[in-house]
Order: structure tokens, then sequence, then C-alpha cells
């Protein structure tokens, strides 16, 4: 690993009477900086969701070659997300969401100069392997910098940046078309997203710091007295990315529990908010605007949703996540099924703004117990292998198959599949509550 990624050592403790004032300040820090970073990635990955409607029009390309490369760019980003996050594991975290976060806003300004299906699944494999460079990384961060007593509700406030990142995009693509015009609309689209997105990332590297010892404050565990019945780190220097991965995260079966319960929640998650623009414009006769208008409502709902749920699994349940990802995903069924049946703008809106307001509930809380199931120097990799059955398993079949069933059958073969995903999501969801959550300490 080049060497400015590597950790930053561990230097002299603070005097006492300085580290309460310095904390507090570096946290807020620290949260800000891997919001702002991580809510700066989805600018320069679900605009090329909104790209769909101008590659069927400008391009030709049908609603299966739309699948297909929804499709490569989940499952690259899917193993580049186990991947880096095993990386990341040994590496200094912000600096590492920075170079990502630049890095595809390079691969973003070679979209708006691509027309062939084939140069647009290149750029699609690179974009989704510097991508995987994000959520793992971040979620070290928290790890290192919040204790386990609060870390649903700070976790819930960093949580909403995926929503603010993904809603802000389709007013910067509309505000990028406005200034690229409609015959230039990849200016729009992928340029304009991407020069925003590389000057974040500019921030965050200016921001960056490594852990509280490296800036010399104690382990959080010791700041808040909160300490987790984990291994401690006295020995991860020692061992390879390769033997953490063994030892913590492959043996531990209830992350795999927690991965295939991931799968689900993410068929739902992409099934729906992949096709927004293109179902709403073809079948419910919204227009354009009224599409993305409804695509940012599926984004700016789950962030009221975010902060709520990780207080009160925080406060009300004693950090237990199962039993809110189980309540939402009800909700996420019935929302679902008003979705495909409604005809109105305005109650699909309403359903709309119900599956964004609960689908990222579980979403937030299952990587949340993935976090909180392992040591800290293997949570990057834990939450990385949670990303691959998400994206690989789950956004896979929401982009693949959807494709090709709608392409084939229609539109409710589609929701028939995105039904019985979220229905099989809620019952291994109790599974995962009966049998995880009573054995998860002992694990731990």
């Amino acid at each position: 690993m080049f060497k400015w990624l590597k950790p930053a050592p561990a230097i002299e403790r603070l005097p006492a009477d300085m580290i309460d004032r310095v904390y507090r300040l570096l946290r807020i820090r620290v949260l800000i900086g891997i919001s702002v970073g991580y809510a700066a990635y989805y600018l320069v990955r679900s605009n090329f969701t909104l790209s769909s409607t101008y590659l069927v029009q400008e391009y030709g390309f049908s609603t299966a070659e739309i699948g297909l490369l929804g499709s490569v760019m989940a499952i690259v980003y899917g193993f580049s997300k186990f991947f880096m996050g095993n990386l990341s594991d040994k590496a200094f975290a912000q600096r590492f969401i920075a170079v990502g976060l630049f890095l595809s806003g390079l691969v973003n300004i070679c979209f708006g100069f691509a027309s062939s299906f084939g140069m647009i699944v290149t750029l699609l494999v690179l974009n989704g392997i510097v991508q995987g460079m994000g959520a793992p990384p971040c979620s070290i961060v928290m790890t290192k910098w919040f204790s386990k007593k609060e870390r649903g509700t700070k976790t819930g406030l960093w949580n909403i940046s995926h929503n603010v990142g993904g809603m802000l995009v389709p007013p910067l693509v509309g505000i990028g078309v406005g200034i690229f015009g409609e015959n230039h609309w990849q200016g729009g689209v992928f340029i304009f997203p991407a020069i925003i997105a590389m000057v974040i990332s500019v921030l965050v590297w200016i921001n960056a710091k490594d852990t509280p010892e490296s800036e010399g404050l104690p382990p959080i565990d010791e700041y808040r007295n909160d300490y987790e019945n984990l291994e401690k780190a006295d020995n991860a220097n020692k061992m390879s990315p390769k033997e953490i991965l063994m030892k913590y995260v492959v043996k531990n079966k209830f992350v795999w529990f927690l991965c295939i319960a991931n799968a689900f929640v993410y068929l739902i998650r992409f099934g729906v908010i992949n096709w927004v623009p293109l179902y709403l414009t073809t079948v419910k006769g919204f227009s354009k605007n009224e599409a993305h208008a409804a695509y940012a409502i599926f984004e700016g709902m789950a962030i009221p949703s975010s902060l709520i749920v990780g207080f009160l699994s925080d406060k009300l349940f004693k950090g237990k996540r199962m039993p809110l990802c189980i309540i939402s995903m009800v909700g996420v069924v019935i929302g679902t099924f008003i979705y495909w049946q409604a005809t109105s703008v305005l109650v699909v809106s309403i359903a709309v703004s119900i599956i964004g307001c609960l689908i990222y509930v579980p979403q937030f809380l299952i990587g949340l117990s993935a976090m909180e199931l392992v040591p800290k120097f293997a949570v990057g990799t834990t939450v990385g292998m949670c990303g691959l059955f998400g994206y690989v398993g789950g956004s896979l079949v929401a982009n693949a198959a959807i494709g090709v069933i709608v392409d084939r059958s229609g539109w409710d073969g589609c929701f028939i599949l995105l039904l019985t995903g979220a229905i099989l999501s809620t019952i291994f969801l109790f599974i995962v509550q009966r049998g995880h959550e009573s054995k998860a300490p002992k694990a731990a």
C-alpha cells in the first residue's frame, strides 16, 4: 500500500485538560468529513441511473441493456466493496475515502465523452472499482471515534449521507443539463457532478483524521467508558488482511446471516430506485421532471427514518437492531404493493416515499450490526462482505433480472419478484433476530 495511505502512528497523549475539548471538536470534524465525503460518492454513482432515459432515447438501448449495465456496476462494486473493505482495515481510512472519490470523479468525466455500449461498460467497471473505496472505511471511522452506546444515533447521522447524496443528484443533474443544454446532456449528467465530487474529495483529504490515538487522544472506549466485549487490536498489526478475513469474518456465522438478509434488502432497494425514472415515465405517465422528483423523494424520506431508528435502537431497544428492521420491512411490503397498483401521481408518490422512508432502515441497521459483531480492526472487511452480498446477490437481480423480466412479461413480473423478495427478507430478518440477537454477545 502507498505510504500516504498507511495508518497514522499513535503520538504522545495530550494533557488531560485538553482531551475533552479536542475530542469533541475532532469527533464533529470526522463525522462531517465522512458524511459529506460519502454523500459525494452518490453524486458520481447514482447519476448513472438518471442517464437511463437518455440512453434509451439517444442511443437506442433496450430495457434489458439498461439492466445489464446496472448489473455490471453492481457486480464490480460489490466485489470491490469486499476487497477494498479488507484493504481499508490496514489503511488511513479517511484518505482512502478521498482517493476513491477523486478517481470516481475522473471516471465520470470520461463518461461525458462515451457513446458506445462497450465504452460505457468499461467505464462502469472502473467506476465500480473505485466506488468500493467509500463505505467500508466510513464504518471503520465510526467504530474508532464513536462508542457502542452512541453508535446507533451517530451512525444514523452518517447514514443520511446516502440519501442526501442521492437526493441531490436530480437537481444537480437538472442544473448541469441546463448549463450544458439538452443536446449535450452528458455534461450535465456526468461532468458537472464529477467536478463537484472532485472538489469535495480534496476537502475530505485536508480534513482527514485517522484514529484518536494518532491525535494524542485515548481510545474511544476509554474516553466514553464504554467497553465492548470484543477482542482488542494487540495482535492486529501482525495479521494480514487475509488472516483477519478468515478468523473474524468467514468463521463468524452471524456475519453470514446478516449478509444473506442484506441481499434481500438490496433487491428491494435497487429494484425500486434504479427503475423509478423508466417505470414512472413509461407506465405511470410521469414527466421526466416528475420522475426525477419521485427519485429525490425516495432518497429524501430516508433521512428522518435513519435519524429516528438510530436513536430508538440505542435508547429504546438497547442496542438490538433487528426488531426495527422487521417492522420496517412489513411497511415496505405494503408500500411496494401500492406503488404497483396505484394510478394517480399523488398516490404513487406517497408509495415511493413510504418505501424510501423504510427500506433504508434494515440497510442501515444490518450494516451497524455487522460493525458490532467483530473487533474494530475487522470492521472494514465485515462491512465489505455485507456489501458484496447486497450488491452481487441483491442489486444484480434488481438490475439484470428485472430488465429481462420487463422486456419479456411486463412490469407485473417485476413487482411479483420485488414482493417475494420483501416477504423473504422479512422472514429471514425474523430468523436473525431469534437466532442472533440472543447469542451475539457470547459470540463476540
